[in-house]
């Protein structure tokens, strides 16, 4: 299934080429014996598809799991819309995302990967901001949308009916089904091999008063988000603690 934002590597003729170029043995790579599946991570919505692992041999007699090559194996990550576009005569358009996060609370800054050759990225590139839109359980759908088809030849507004509402900050638009909107800022681009990291100022925040309480604190239990771990969609799940619930004190109301 190969389309435009993120298409996905064939495998065939392809696979044994990528198979071919390793030249160093997992023996010599980590000094014990593995067989592994190189991962390919062509989609920015996660950091390796999913592996199939061959029999191996066990990584030690005392230990069950079994050794891979490295790859970008961290999960769960979150899966975002990153919208773009709206000023120096770039369009709107729109990315999924899993490779962001959080890098700087003091200013508040995120980071985002996008490979050179998607959409998004030329559009990221000139203009120099966007907007995180966080999505529901019930944009999952939608989300997936956004990562399947290129904005090249494809208005992902309209395919995945989703709105388009003005920011107070950056000229890209929001979206206006999700519960949470970042405006972002482009403060450096670093370049690191197959994706470009785009380091970002949060300079404006929008969320939907269905997820405050009467006290105003945020409730982000009732957003129902969504995670994505190795190819797969999740619900978040009940909460299991707190910041802080390991040191506190029996008794002690915690704080809000």
């Amino acid at each position: 299934m190969a389309t435009g934002e993120n298409r996905r590597r064939g495998g065939g003729a392809a696979a044994k080429k990528s198979a071919a170029k390793s030249s160093t043995s997992p023996r010599q790579q980590y000094g014990r014996p593995a067989e592994v599946v190189r991962s390919r991570d062509d989609d920015d919505r996660h950091g390796s598809r999913r592996i199939r692992p061959e029999a191996s041999e066990p990584v030690s007699s005392g230990q069950a799991k079994r050794l891979w090559k490295p790859s970008t194996l961290l999960a769960p990550v979150p899966v975002v819309l990153v919208s773009c576009g709206g000023r120096a005569e770039q369009p709107e358009n729109i990315i999924t995302v899993a490779w962001a996060g959080t890098v700087c609370s003091d200013p508040p800054m995120l980071s985002i990967s996008i490979r050179p050759d998607r959409f998004s990225h030329a559009i990221i590139t000139a203009t120099r901001e966007f907007v995180v839109n966080i999505p529901t359980q019930d944009l999952a759908k939608a989300t997936d949308l956004c990562g399947m088809k290129s904005g090249r030849d494809t208005d992902k507004f309209a395919l995945a009916g989703l709105s388009r509402v003005a920011g107070e900050v950056v000229s890209a638009p929001l979206l206006a089904e999700c519960p949470l909107n970042l405006e972002c800022k482009v403060r450096k681009t670093v370049k690191l091999g197959s994706h470009d990291l785009f380091v970002a100022e949060i300079v404006a925040v929008h969320v939907s008063p269905e997820l405050l309480d009467r006290r105003g604190k945020l409730c982000l239990e009732q957003a129902r988000l969504l995670a994505y771990a190795h190819g797969e969609y999740y619900g978040l799940g009940k909460r299991v603690g707190f910041f802080g619930f390991s040191v506190k004190r029996p008794g002690t109301p915690r704080r809000r």
